[in-house]
C-alpha cells in the first residue's frame, strides 16, 4: 500500500515537470524496464493464467513513456483497464479499474515485485 501512495505521489509531481526532463530516470531505463515487464507479464499472466483470459496487453515502447496497456480480448483499442507507465530503472506508474478489482490486491503485488527487478510469477 506504502508503494502504491509513493508511486501515486510519483505520478503528480511528474505532472509538473516541464516537457522533457525527468527525475525518475532515462528513457532507456524506462525501455529497459518496460521490457522486463513485458516478458514477465506474458509468462505470468498472458500464458495461460485464467485471472487473466479476458485480456490482451498492448505495448507501446515508442510512446513518449514507454507503457502497456490492458484492454479486453478482442478489443485491441479500447479504454484500458490498467496501464503501467515505465518511468526509469524501478520506477512505473501504475492505474486503471482493473487495480480495484478483486484482482487488484494480485496485480499491486505482482507489479510491485517486478518494477523492484523479481521476475518469478505469483
Amino acid at each position: 500500500m506504502r508503494l502504491a501512495s509513493v508511486a501515486f505521489a510519483a505520478a503528480a509531481l511528474a505532472g509538473c515537470q516541464s516537457a522533457g526532463t525527468s527525475d525518475t530516470g532515462t528513457f532507456a531505463e524506462a525501455q529497459t524496464l518496460f521490457l522486463a515487464l513485458q516478458e514477465t507479464m506474458t509468462t505470468c499472466w498472458f500464458s495461460g493464467d485464467p485471472s487473466f483470459a479476458a485480456y490482451v496487453y498492448t505495448p507501446e515502447i515508442n510512446a513518449g513513456t514507454p507503457r502497456i496497456l490492458i484492454v479486453p480480448k478482442g478489443k485491441p483499442t479500447a479504454l484500458p483497464l490498467l496501464v503501467v507507465e515505465a518511468k526509469g530503472r524501478a520506477n512505473a506508474d501504475v492505474y486503471g479499474p482493473l487495480l480495484a478489482s478483486a484482482a487488484g490486491p494480485r496485480i499491486r503485488a505482482d507489479l510491485d515485485r517486478w518494477i523492484r527487478g523479481g521476475r518469478r510469477c505469483a
